[in-house]
C-alpha cells in the first residue's frame, strides 16, 4: 500500500503533465468527484466514464499549468491548495485557484471534492 502523500505526489506530477488518461487510473471504478465552481456551480460525476467524458466547457484552457501550495495529509486523506493558468480559445488568459480534497482507498480516490475560484 502506497502513502497518501506519495499517491499526491503522483496526482499533482499527472496535473503538471497534463496526462488525463494516466489520472484515470488513480480512481476507484465507484469514484465520486464533487466540484463547486464560481463559473459553473456544483456538478457531481459518477464514475470513472463520466470523468473520462467531462466536458470542461468551451471557455477553458486546453492546457492548464498547476502551481500547488500547501498540502495537507490526514491517514487516507488529503487536502491540496492550488493556483492555475492558462490560455483560453479566444487566447484571453485564464487564472484560478482551487482546493481539492482526496479520500483515498486501497491505492485509489474512492470521493475527491474540489472547489475551485475563476479569478479571470
Amino acid at each position: 500500500m502506497t502513502t497518501t502523500r506519495a499517491l499526491i505526489a503522483k496526482v499533482n506530477k499527472i496535473f503538471e503533465e497534463n496526462k488525463m488518461e494516466e489520472f484515470i487510473e488513480f480512481l476507484s471504478d465507484e469514484i465520486i468527484w464533487e466540484m463547486y465552481s464560481s463559473s459553473t456551480g456544483h456538478t457531481t460525476l459518477r464514475g470513472k466514464d463520466e470523468i473520462k467524458n467531462m466536458d470542461a466547457g468551451e471557455d477553458m484552457p486546453e492546457r492548464m499549468y498547476f502551481k500547488f501550495g500547501t498540502i495537507i495529509i490526514d491517514g487516507e486523506m488529503a487536502s491540496v491548495e492550488c493556483t492555475t493558468t492558462g490560455e483560453r480559445p479566444n487566447g484571453s488568459p485564464y487564472q484560478g485557484s482551487s482546493c481539492d480534497i482526496y479520500h483515498f482507498s486501497n491505492d485509489k480516490i474512492i470521493l475527491m471534492t474540489s472547489y475551485v475560484i475563476d479569478n479571470v
